[in-house]
């Protein structure tokens, strides 16, 4: 079972941006299987969105979350 996982910062997506966002996580994953292998594993697909804390992560060693 394909797997993504991503990391957002908490309150960035509204529940709606975040259905949007799954879709076409799920989308692009399917359709790479599709051409890649012939496999339709839509109904496999399984996205985990994590929301960090206020200043839960950063980057180059500067929190920006």
């Amino acid at each position: 079972m394909p797997t993504v996982r991503v990391t957002i910062p908490q309150g960035d997506l509204s529940d709606e941006q975040t259905a949007r966002f799954v879709e076409r996580l799920t989308d692009a994953v399917q359709q790479f299987y599709l051409d890649e292998t012939g496999e339709d594993l839509r109904d496999v697909v399984n996205v985990q969105i994590q929301e960090t804390a206020e200043n839960g992560y950063a980057v180059g060693g500067e929190i920006i979350g």
